[in-house]
């Protein structure tokens, strides 16, 4: 009988040690993946800055854009509006 408790221990201790050395095992290889995803998380993240830095620059191009078309289409009218007149002097 002291045998079969022997080797009953001698069992559970196998089995403690191998579930420790497995976690380990998995503790590292979670901690592998997480940087893995860490990094690229980081990289996407670093993508996403530098679209709102270019989308601010075209948003600021466009409203200076707005307000050059604004003035030309200005001269345009003022100028098609004395040809009108000149027309209407010599005519």
């Amino acid at each position: 009988m002291e045998t079969t408790v022997l080797i009953s221990i001698g069992a559970l201790v196998v089995a403690a040690l191998g579930l420790i050395l497995n976690a380990k095992k998995d503790t590292r290889q979670d901690a592998a993946t997480l940087s893995k995803i860490e990094t690229g998380m980081d990289a996407a993240n670093s993508g996403i800055t530098d679209i709102r830095v270019e989308l601010r620059t075209i948003k600021t191009d466009i409203s200076n854009h707005s307000e050059r078309l604004a003035r030309v289409e200005a001269r345009v009218e003022n100028n098609t509006h004395r040809i009108d007149l000149l027309e209407d002097k010599q005519g």
